[in-house]
């Protein structure tokens, strides 16, 4: 039965189709977002033979997006008893799961590493004397202020479940 009447296919392949878009909007390739879009409506782990037949993209196109959604924890790879070395994949469906692993670990990085620019920056301007320094230097304490919050609230986002922090946003509403 083609989609036109099949409601189920229909809905699920507008899904997918957005997903794909949605995919490139996060500068990803559309594959990424089809193969998750796939994975979202299976209800057990699928191969990547599987994903392969199911997507008609080439096996090498498969492997390498999941190998990329696995890192953006977009995607689990699981081992079935039985199956030996095979490759099984599920998705992630918890949003905020993979928002919070994206702040923990990409976020957190340039906040890292900027934070600690900035501060042998800051070290080296205190002790030099010239207007341009004292420029540089409130820039740079500008700059500092606005990682100082980022860091905050990362903390803060990572560490609470999407229920406490709707909790503490109608608070403070």
């Amino acid at each position: 039965m083609n989609e036109d009447g099949d409601p189920v296919a229909a809905a699920r392949e507008e899904v997918i189709e957005a997903l794909e878009r949605s995919a490139e909007l996060y500068g990803l390739n559309r594959s990424y977002g089809r193969l998750y879009g796939i994975l979202f409506f299976e209800n057990e782990p699928v191969s990547l033979d599987e994903l392969v037949d199911q997507s008609s993209y080439a096996k090498s196109t498969v492997s390498t997006a999941m190998k990329a959604m696995e890192r953006l924890h977009l995607v689990h790879r699981r081992s079935i008893p039985g199956e030996g070395k095979k490759a099984f994949y599920e998705a992630e469906t918890d949003f905020w799961h993979v928002v919070q692993e994206f702040l923990r670990r990409e976020v957190q990085r340039e906040i890292d590493l900027m934070s600690r620019a900035l501060e042998s920056a800051e070290t080296k301007l205190e002790d030099a004397d010239s207007e341009q320094a004292e420029e540089d230097l409130e820039r740079i304490r500008s700059l500092k202020t606005t990682y100082d919050r980022s860091q905050t609230l990362v903390t803060l986002l990572t560490s609470k479940s999407t229920e406490r922090l709707a909790d503490l946003i109608d608070r403070l509403r």
